[in-house]
């Protein structure tokens, strides 16, 4: 469920760099989160149309299960921005990224509605 959107100017990531970047956004939420690999989706696009604010060179918005709190939600930030900007060889202050939580409830991964991060659900979900 967790998606993460990367808009950068058009040439600043060459193949082989969206896909090690992308590898390293799955790292960062399941390192923070817990969650499973397989469950993390990453898309990396080109700003065709200069939707980027100026001074940016790229911008990450993801789109994360509700229930993660500031700590964590700033780390996956902070660890994502500095990765793309090593790849871009930029400054992170180049670099925008940030998350927008959706409540468990309207969320799905293999057919099945994810439960509330923390709860017993979870726990009982997790064991198996």
């Amino acid at each position: 469920m967790p998606f993460y959107h990367a808009l950068v100017r058009p040439g600043l990531l060459t193949e082989p760099q969206r896909r090690q970047f992308a590898g390293q956004v799955v790292d960062v939420h399941c390192d923070v989160t817990g969650a499973p690999p397989s469950f993390v989706h990453v898309l990396v696009t080109d700003d065709h149309d200069g939707a980027l604010a100026d001074g940016l060179v790229a911008s990450v918005n993801g789109t994360i299960r509700a229930g993660r709190d500031g700590a964590q939600k700033a780390e996956i930030a902070s660890r994502i921005s500095t990765a793309l900007a090593a790849h871009a060889g930029v400054d992170a202050d180049a670099v925008h990224t940030s998350t927008r939580d959706i409540g468990a409830s309207f969320t799905m991964e293999g057919g099945v509605l994810l439960p509330e991060p923390g709860s017993p659900e979870e726990r009982a979900w997790v064991a198996g």
